[in-house]
């Protein structure tokens, strides 16, 4: 009898220790694999951010690249459109309005504002307001003050 019970009761621990394991194998897997599928979610998400970002980063440096290709585009055109009237200068003015054109220019390129002086001859000026220089090189009529 004795013999009996401790059979049953080995039998009965290893029914628990089977149910044990199996409940603790149920719950480890759901709460991994819950957690797995996070994760994947999440690396996703970031994998999408990151090729957004890139796809952005692309797009600006672009965008930046073309700038500068009109931006030096624009350059040698107003540096041709400078050649032309100094070519037309040379073959039309007179003596008096070609020195005044090629001072005035030279300071201008030189990052010296110039204004027109009374007698019609070119000063340094002091300002460096835009709206200033655009008077001294006779591109804005002067504002009243």
């Amino acid at each position: 009898m004795e013999e009996q019970m401790t059979m049953g009761l080995w039998l009965l621990l290893i029914l628990l220790a089977v149910a044990l394991a199996g409940v603790l194998g149920f719950w480890i897997g759901r709460t991994t694999s819950h957690e797995r599928r996070l994760i994947r979610e999440l690396e996703s998400e970031l994998d999408s951010r990151m090729q957004e970002l890139n796809r952005y980063r692309s797009a600006v440096n672009q965008h930046f690249d073309r700038t500068a290709t009109l931006f030096a585009g624009m350059a040698g055109a107003y540096r041709d459109l400078y050649h032309h009237l100094a070519e037309s200068c040379e073959e039309l003015a007179d003596k008096p309005t070609r020195q005044r054109l090629e001072e005035r220019a030279g300071r201008l390129l030189a990052n010296v504002p110039v204004r027109e002086g009374r007698e019609g001859r070119s000063e340094p000026t002091q300002s460096r307001s835009s709206d200033a220089r655009e008077r001294e090189i006779d591109l804005k009529p002067p504002r009243p003050d």
